[in-house]
């Protein structure tokens, strides 16, 4: 069998490179080093008259999984002469998931129950404004190490704000007499586009430069701030 030369592999692959790559810009990051945070906005916030406001932070800790935001394109197929190529013509969010730990007075249940019924009552099945029911996910991934002066609080080295969001899917919860874990609920959102604070384009400039964020190359930068509509990250 002929052989045939292949001159363009990488070369010279080391271990001690492979540590050095992943050891840098803080090192490598764990999944479950994340916090959500779901706050009411819009215009006539049905969650905030209803009193959800200050419940809703309780979120952030029961929150057991999530997804980051993915982006996508829609294509159209074009041709001119050979091989048809792609060509994106909008963005495509996709819906993203979470798992919240249920607490036995039900109060996740309730909360998701109520948020489905404001969009569509039952009494009349007509669907609310937007503005009635939309809400703000930020999303945030820490460091694995401690940056303030007691070494307790670790800082978020990257974060999305997620506009316009509002619960698609409540999942049904499972339920078995062979084992005794702890109840689960599982919400699908949808939203209308991700944001990054100070990262994402401003008048035509932008940067992917890893100390973008104010920190020196390869310390990851400083920590990321949000607007946040009616209140901070739980602190308790």
């Amino acid at each position: 069998m002929p052989s045939f030369p292949i001159n363009n592999q990488p070369t010279f692959l080391r271990m001690q490179d492979f540590f050095a790559y992943s050891s840098a810009f803080s090192g490598l990051v764990k999944s479950s080093r994340f916090a959500v945070q779901i706050v009411p906005s819009g215009i006539d916030s049905f969650l905030s008259r209803l009193g959800y406001s200050e419940l809703m932070k309780q979120f952030t800790y029961l929150c057991e999984s999530a997804e980051f935001p993915g982006r996508g394109f829609m294509n159209m197929d074009m041709r001119y002469y050979g091989p048809n190529f792609k060509v994106p013509y909008q963005s495509d969010y996709q819906e993203t998931a979470m798992t919240f730990l249920c607490r036995t007075d039900s109060f996740e249940r309730q909360f998701f129950d109520d948020w489905m019924e404001i969009i569509n009552p039952t009494s009349t099945f007509d669907f609310a404004y937007k503005d009635n029911y939309k809400c703000q996910i930020n999303m945030f991934q820490f460091s694995e190490q401690a940056q303030n002066a007691n070494q307790t609080e670790p800082i978020a080295t990257y974060a999305w704000t997620l506009h316009d969001a509002w619960p698609i899917l409540v999942n049904p919860q499972p339920v078995t007499w062979a084992d005794d874990n702890f109840q689960r609920l599982a919400v699908s959102f949808s939203y209308t586009k991700w944001t990054r604070k100070n990262r994402d384009p401003q008048s035509g400039t932008f940067s992917l430069a890893p100390n973008s964020r104010g920190g020196g190359a390869g310390s990851g930068g400083g920590p990321l701030e949000i607007t946040i509509p009616g209140g901070d990250l739980p602190t308790g």
